[in-house]
């Protein structure tokens, strides 16, 4: 009995000492009343573009045109900045080639030399509204090249030969012809001369000095490719003297001439069409004791594969 007495008394104590907590009579759970945190407002719902549409970082300036020798380029200026815009592709179209959105865009669409109508890509830019993405414009960027064609050789008239009529009497024979010094020697006749017939030149394109000409070859898009302007006669090669790329998409290259030590360097930077290949023609000189002094043309095709350039 006294141990129950002793820990009732214990229990009683410390209860006393705990201290008490305010009570609000005007509150219905009797807790303390406590301040709502102040909080950012909620932001405003993400609104995500549709499929094909991205955010612009790349900015149109100017449609540019330059020149290099025979060598003219279609290309379009940008500015690497944002505006807050949108854009997608509508339409990529080849040299020549029409399409839906010819006329629509606000800094128009150029021509070659030639009339036709430059490659390049339709875009259409966009803002983003209260009621989602709203196209504002379509804009055409360029991108094409062509070299000045060669004005056209005058053929020289042909040679006209006149016959002289026949004697109404037979002509008298032909003579030996003797020298005087030796009489008593033997007869010599001498015989009019004779040109030599002109040698065949073979002119080809190899991807190595001394690999075989290739009338055909395959290059994957920016990569940098040699060319080796070659000819041949009679299936010896002779040394070329020069060349001169007179036709065609030369690529992204720095020269369209060089000495015939020196291989065309170039690189392609756009696919042509879905089913073509970039046609280039040079004009090969070659100058030896065997050949002579003689011009002749050589035509390769290249065809450009993917992969696509990376940004």
């Amino acid at each position: 009995m006294k141990r129950r007495s002793v820990a009732a008394i214990f229990a009683i104590l410390a209860l006393s000492s705990t201290p008490a907590l305010a009570w609000d009579p005007f509150r219905e759970d009797g807790l303390p009343e406590t301040s709502e945190p102040d909080r950012e407002p909620d932001p405003a719902p993400f609104i995500a573009p549709p499929p094909g549409i991205y955010y612009v970082t790349d900015t149109y300036v100017a449609d540019v045109v330059t020149s290099s020798g025979p060598l003219t380029t279609y290309s379009t200026s940008t500015v690497h900045e944002s505006t807050g815009s949108f854009a997608r592709v509508l339409d990529t179209v080849g040299t020549g080639a029409s399409s839906a959105f010819d006329g629509s865009a606000f800094n128009g669409r150029r021509a070659l030399g030639d009339g036709r109508s430059v490659a390049g890509t339709y875009y259409e830019n966009y803002v983003l509204g209260d009621g989602g993405f709203v196209p504002i414009s379509i804009v055409f960027f360029q991108d094409d090249a062509e070299l000045a064609r060669l004005p056209a050789a005058t053929p020289a008239p042909p040679s006209v030969t006149t016959v002289p009529a026949m004697p109404s009497s037979p002509p008298a024979p032909i003579r030996p012809v003797t020298p005087a010094c030796c009489a008593a020697g033997r007869s010599v006749t001498i015989a009019s001369p004779t040109a030599a017939p002109a040698r065949s030149i073979r002119p080809g394109l190899s991807l190595l000095p001394e690999s075989a000409p290739l009338a055909r070859i395959e290059v994957l898009r920016g990569r940098a490719v040699s060319l080796y302007p070659r000819a041949f006669a009679d299936d010896r090669e002779v040394p070329v003297r020069s060349w001169t790329v007179i036709a065609g998409d030369p690529g992204e290259t720095l020269a369209l001439s060089g000495s015939g030590s020196v291989p065309f360097r170039t690189s392609w930077d756009r696919l042509a069409p879905p089913g073509a290949a970039y046609e280039i023609v040079f004009r090969i000189e070659i100058d030896g004791p065997d050949t002579g002094h003689r011009i002749v043309d050589a035509a390769i095709s290249v065809v450009v594969r993917s992969p696509a350039l990376e940004d």
